[in-house]
């Protein structure tokens, strides 16, 4: 069963996604979900557009995770994006579709692939990836 199927199956919140453990296609386990990234559906529910998950950038949750300097390379002095660079070296990105199975229960995604992406330069500001 897919992941997109999963999820379709029951209303989750975005709350259910952080912080759930990740399991690669060679049975390691990795890091946790620290944030998602989303993206329009084209639907519209009422008058609000539906998102849908694209993304998910995992790794280890630390107090202030990023605080967004993963998005906007002008965010704040550049010592503090440097500091947090340093930090989160090693945090990196899954494309959902590399998602295989949710397993809300337990709080793991298992996943098709046995290494975490880049952060794609879309989403990475000036974070230089992993």
């Amino acid at each position: 069963m897919s992941a997109q199927h999963e999820a379709r199956q029951g209303d989750r919140r975005l709350s259910h996604l952080l912080g759930m453990r990740i399991r690669f296609a060679d049975g390691r386990d990795g890091d946790e979900v620290i944030d998602v990234r989303l993206s329009s559906t084209g639907t519209r529910v009422g008058h609000l557009e539906q998102l849908g998950a694209v993304g998910l950038l995992v790794g280890k949750s630390r107090p202030g995770t990023l605080f967004g300097y993963d998005r906007d390379p002008r965010m704040g002095p550049w010592l503090i994006r440097a500091i947090l660079r340093r930090v989160h070296r090693h945090t990196g990105y899954l494309e959902w579709s590399d998602v295989e199975t949710v397993d809300w229960d337990a709080g793991v995604l298992r996943v098709r692939v046995t290494e975490l992406r880049d952060i794609p330069e879309e989403y990475a500001g000036d974070s230089g990836g992993r």
